[in-house]
């Protein structure tokens, strides 16, 4: 079900909600998903993936396992990891503390870790190389934190896994994540404004300054980069707010789910200028630091929250 959601997107980015959200057990159904359809796939990492146990955590991670045909772009410190026979394509001249990004093509079945770029002109350059060399789609596996690597310069849709892990309280994780998901699908704004210079428009005028943008004259304010909760802790402490805040897209959103309610009961809408598409959550119902929820009741609290399909990746994988 998971890999027919992404039929009509070549470049699908995973990103998590936390560690331990059945990220990679979602990117490991996908990877089905196109064995058994005979796709070509390409797969990267905006940080590092495959390896047997988090390195920041201690848990266990589920491994990548890939087919002959795949093909993977990884540091090259990390090429010594991989069991899976494989032929070079490329040098791309990406650097990573892990070395260079190297693109390969599978040539037996076997385990592969994964590391790649952490820039956003990187990956969209290293994804349409790996189409050059035959994927017919590309998976990236993303980071929530690092989710503006996820923009839809680089992928053209995102999956949003969530678990456990999160939180024990389901129902909050559940909310947290319906939050998430609103904000990859926020609706566009409209015109951009030419922005001749400054990081911030609003009426007729470009700022460098986020306050000098407030005390000028207009609904709208536009800015380049990311929306904080900086920011959204200066909105909140003066009057006279604008209409709608308009940002590059949803992934630019790096604000508490309090704070964006608070703008919210002001009368504060958010925009963006490209639409993200969020394709799918995924649900995973155990948790690598306490007791698991129930997984049909999380299913629900997930589903009655976001307008996208929701997938329990734990059972398509059993039956798969």
């Amino acid at each position: 079900m998971l890999f027919d959601l992404t039929a009509p997107y070549t470049a699908v980015c995973l990103a998590g909600m936390c560690k331990n959200a059945g990220k990679t057990t979602a990117l490991t159904a996908l990877i089905r998903g196109a064995r058994a359809r005979g796709v070509t796939l390409a797969l990267t990492s905006i940080g590092r993936d495959g390896e047997r146990e988090d390195l920041v955590t201690g848990t266990y991670k589920p491994p990548i396992y890939v087919t002959g045909g795949t093909v993977f772009a990884t540091a090259r410190d990390l090429l010594f990891r991989c069991d899976a026979t494989s032929e070079i394509l490329s040098l791309t001249g990406i650097h990573t503390p892990l070395g260079e990004v190297v693109i390969l093509r599978a040539l037996s079945d076997g385990f592969v870790e994964l590391a790649g770029p952490s820039m956003r002109e990187q990956l969209a350059s290293l994804t349409d190389e790996m189409k050059a060399f035959g994927a017919q789609k590309v998976l990236i596996d993303g980071a929530l934190f690092r989710r503006s690597l996820c923009a839809p310069e680089t992928a053209e849709g995102i999956i949003l896994a969530t678990g456990a892990s999160l939180c024990p309280d389901m129902e909050r994780t559940a909310a947290d994540t319906a939050f998430v998901a609103e904000l990859l699908s926020l609706p566009e704004c409209g015109p951009w404004p030419n922005r001749a210079a400054g990081r911030f428009v609003r009426g007729e005028r470009a700022f460098d300054d986020l306050s000098a943008a407030l005390e000028a004259a207009g609904e709208r304010l536009y800015l380049s980069g990311a929306f904080t909760d900086a920011m959204a802790s200066l909105l909140l402490r003066r009057r006279g707010l604008p209409q709608e805040i308009c940002v590059e897209d949803g992934t630019r959103l790096l604000l508490s789910r309090e704070n964006y309610e608070k703008l919210g009961a002001r009368g504060v809408r958010f925009r963006v200028r490209r639409k993200n598409t969020l394709i799918a959550v995924t649900v995973n119902p155990f948790s690598a630091h306490g007791a698991p929820y129930d997984p049909a009741a999380f299913l629900n609290a997930v589903v009655r929250r976001v307008p996208v399909p929701v997938v329990n990746v734990w059972e398509e994988c059993a039956c798969s």
